[in-house]
This record gives structure tokens, C-alpha cells and sequence, in this order.
């Protein structure tokens, strides 16, 4: 078994090196899009087969590997966000792993294995341990039980607790080279991969995901408005973009406001190249202080996506302080 893309050979086969004599708590860090989850899962599943091949890795036929593939493995346990059902019936995704699933894994570990090789609990994201489930989890990662191995997986790695990054071996997974990431996607039949990786900041897996989804006609009728600030209607706009996903929202009008302050400060566009032309013009006329304080709002709304807010009238008050940016 290879790694799970080409730009992560080399963590591969450093993980695969340590199969023998694992660390009992793996943190694998570095920018959403990258593919450490993939990674991960790939060693989880390279410690429980029961047949690796001469380098370490999985043998994909064994049935350890067969259970793993399935979800089945009784000596694997995966700690992520799940779905949830609201007061109205409604099913939304938690914003936090809480901790009576933090539990549920702790109590999972005291348990002998069933296979009498490694047990392991995937953490992912990691950085959305609530205080209470990362508490939980701190007593094991002080003390793992034997043969047990935790693979913590986070795209922001300070925010989870200092004492959980002190006990955890931390494996860096940083952007894969331009060309390697284009030529990637080019293969996944991506068109214009260098206008998508500049807008994803340079994640492949991201740029593949703008490239699949509606989003990306999205982006582009949001941001033939905002290239147009004299002539936004908040009110219709607010009504029409609220049914954009906020995920969406935000990460399209951040990086936009990112390419403004970037050329406002005599610098060069980094995300949305397909509309440097524009953003050359508007960064002329841009206030430096109000864009400042509007990318100050649009990074603390990041914090708040999941909170039931009245879109409409969130959106058309960011529109007014947008158009004013350029009074």
C-alpha cells in the first residue's frame, strides 16, 4: 500500500519506519486539504494488519484489514463530530466532540484487545475537543494502556490543550510543491488547477473540492458584486446570499478581503487571481483602517458559523460596512 496521495511519501514511510515501536499518542498537524485524515486512517490501519508487507505497510487482504475497511475493526475506535437532531427535529453536524464520546474511547482502552496486536483511537479533528472531552482524554495520553496508540489529527494545533501537544510526538504535514499539486489534480481531471490552488491557498484536496462543487459558481456571483461596492443593495443581497452555506460565505468574502489588505499594502493577490483586475482597482480606493476592521469581523465570524444567527441581516450588516470601506 502506497500513501494516500504522492506529496505524502515521505511522512509515509517515516511512520512506517516507527511500525515496530510506535509513539503511543501521534499528532499529525499542519493546514486543512492536505490529507492528513487519509494519512492517518492509513496508519491506523498499517498498525492493527496482521500481514504487513516487508516495509510496514498494510497488506489490504488479511481481516484485520478487511474489518478496518469496513468499519468493523473491533480494536479501532474513531472519535469525530456527529451528526445531531435539534429540538425541531432537524440534523445538523455538532460543532464539538464531546465528552461522552471522549469517554466512550477512554473506557474502550481498558478493555483487552480482541486481536491481541495494537489498539487505536483516531482523533480527528482534534481541535474540536470540547474542554470537558479533551480533560477525558488527557488522563490516557498521560499513561496509554499497553499497545495502544492514539493518531490525533488537527488543522489547528494551538488550540488544542498544552498538556495534550506535550504528550503527543507531532509529524508535520506541510503544502505539497505547486507543480506536484497541479499535475495531482490535473490527473483527477481539474481544469485551471493553478486558479484553484492559488484560491485554496495551495491544499489540493481543497481545490479539488471547489472544483466538484456548486461553490464555485457561488464564489464567482458573489464576487462580481463585492468588485462592484457602489452599487450593492445590502438588503437583496442579504436575502439572496443567506442561502449560501456560512462555511462557504466565509471562507469566499475572508480571502477576498485577504486580497484587498494584500494590495492595499502594495502587495500582490494570492487567492482569487481570476479577479486581480478588479481587486488592483479597489484596493486603490480601499480606507486602510475600515477594510482592517472589517477583516477583524470577518475572522470572528469564523468562530460563530454554527450559531443559529439571522443570516439576511448578518449579511447586510457586513454589506453596508463593505461599501463603506469605499466611501
Amino acid at each position: 500500500m502506497s500513501a494516500p496521495y504522492p506529496w505524502l511519501a515521505a511522512p509515509w514511510q517515516r511512520l512506517l519506519a516507527t511500525r515496530t515501536r510506535p509513539a503511543q499518542a501521534l499528532l499529525l498537524a499542519g493546514p486543512r486539504g492536505v490529507g492528513k485524515g487519509a494519512l492517518a486512517r492509513a496508519w491506523s490501519q498499517a498498525l492493527l494488519c496482521e500481514a504487513p508487507q516487508p516495509d510496514g505497510a498494510p497488506c489490504g487482504q488479511c481481516p484485520a484489514c478487511h474489518w478496518f475497511e469496513t468499519d468493523t475493526h473491533p480494536d479501532f475506535r474513531l472519535l469525530t463530530l456527529q451528526e445531531k437532531t435539534g429540538k425541531e427535529g432537524e440534523t445538523r453536524m455538532a460543532t464539538a466532540i464531546e465528552v461522552e464520546q471522549a469517554r466512550d474511547a477512554v473506557d474502550f482502552v481498558q478493555l483487552s484487545t480482541y486481536r491481541a496486536g495494537f489498539r487505536v483511537v483516531l482523533v480527528d479533528p482534534a481541535d474540536s475537543l470540547n474542554l470537558a472531552a479533551a480533560n477525558a482524554l488527557l488522563k490516557v495520553l498521560e499513561e496509554p494502556p499497553l499497545n495502544t496508540v492514539f493518531v490525533l489529527v488537527s488543522d489547528q494545533p494551538r488550540r488544542l490543550l498544552p498538556t495534550i501537544r506535550s504528550r503527543c510526538t507531532r509529524l508535520d504535514i506541510g503544502l505539497p510543491p505547486a507543480d506536484q499539486a497541479a499535475q495531482w489534480l490535473a490527473g483527477q481531471g481539474v481544469d485551471d488547477a493553478a486558479t484553484l490552488l492559488a484560491l485554496s491557498g495551495g491544499t489540493p484536496l481543497d481545490a479539488q473540492r471547489w472544483a466538484e462543487g456548486s461553490e464555485l459558481d457561488e464564489r464567482r456571483g458573489v464576487l462580481e458584486s463585492l468588485a462592484q461596492p457602489g452599487q450593492l443593495d445590502p438588503v437583496a443581497l442579504g436575502e439572496r446570499w443567506k442561502a449560501i452555506s456560512p462555511q462557504t460565505w466565509h471562507n469566499v468574502a475572508y480571502k477576498w478581503l485577504g486580497d484587498l489588505l494584500a494590495v492595499r499594502l502594495q502587495g500582490s493577490v494570492q487567492f482569487n487571481r481570476d479577479f486581480a483586475d478588479a481587486l488592483a482597482r479597489l484596493g486603490r480606493k480601499a480606507d486602510l483602517a475600515k477594510l482592517l476592521a472589517l477583516a477583524k469581523v470577518q475572522a470572528n465570524e469564523g468562530r460563530t458559523l454554527a450559531h443559529p444567527l439571522n443570516r439576511a441581516l448578518q449579511l447586510e450588516a457586513w454589506l453596508i460596512q463593505y461599501r463603506h470601506v469605499f466611501d
